[in-house]
């Protein structure tokens, strides 16, 4: 049995598109709801897949019935329309990212994905980026709508199939303040990467015990995770 468990984060923490690819947004939401808004994916970092659905479409007059209808087909979409716009292409591979999923793999950690983001889209990007082996499960943002939902939904998988049992175990790496918040209120302890957008003061702010500049820094992630 593992006793520790590691849920990451992957967009700008381990990989990151090499362009805007904002246009798969617009084409899931044309397809499913018959418009096509314009949208810029940098407006809706550290939403989850259907939070960011949700706000764009009442920003154009639809109500919550309306949406509601259609958004779980919606949040499937983006799988899809990601993979026409963008799932082809060479990936961006942040530093550290395979030396310290090597490293944790070494070391007998469960690694799982936690992630706002669809399914099919984020085993995309990892397939690209040679990592989809390095993880065991994941939870989604076509399987949850908030963030604390899908981290709760993560570990309790982890308890049904892997034994896990105690909070207090499970470490959550992101680069999102939303997601470090919330792996706080669920007893977890969350750990900072600063390459998005998000700087190291706010990720303190959110809850993370630690933040590092980059996974370059494998040597004091490591050490956190082997408390």
């Amino acid at each position: 049995m593992k006793e520790k468990l590691v849920l990451i984060e992957v967009n700008k923490v381990l990989v990151t598109d090499q362009r805007d690819v904002s246009e798969y947004v617009s084409e899931a939401i044309r397809s499913r709801y018959g418009m096509q808004p314009e949208v810029r994916l940098e407006d809706y970092e550290g939403m989850t897949s259907k939070e960011m659905i949700i706000d764009i479409l009442k920003k154009v007059g639809l109500d919550d019935e309306e949406i509601a209808k259609r958004l779980d087909g919606c949040a499937e979409e983006l799988g899809y329309s990601y993979y026409n716009v963008a799932g082809r292409e060479a990936i961006s591979i942040m530093d550290g990212s395979k030396q310290l999923l090597d490293e944790m793999s070494k070391r007998g950690f469960l690694i799982g994905i936690a992630t706002g983001e669809v399914e099919e889209l984020v085993k995309n990007r990892l397939e690209r980026a040679g990592m989809l082996d390095y993880f065991k499960f994941g939870s989604y943002g076509n399987t949850g709508t908030s963030v604390k939902e899908i981290l709760k939904m993560a570990f309790e998988r982890a308890v049904r199939e892997y034994g896990i049992s105690d909070p207090r175990t499970v470490y959550v790496i992101a680069s999102y303040p939303g997601i470090l918040s919330a792996a706080k209120e669920l007893g977890f302890n969350g750990i900072g990467v600063a390459t998005g957008k998000y700087k190291k003061e706010e990720l303190e702010k959110a809850g993370a015990e630690i933040v590092v500049s980059s996974l370059k820094e494998k040597g004091k992630i490591m050490k956190k995770l082997s408390e």
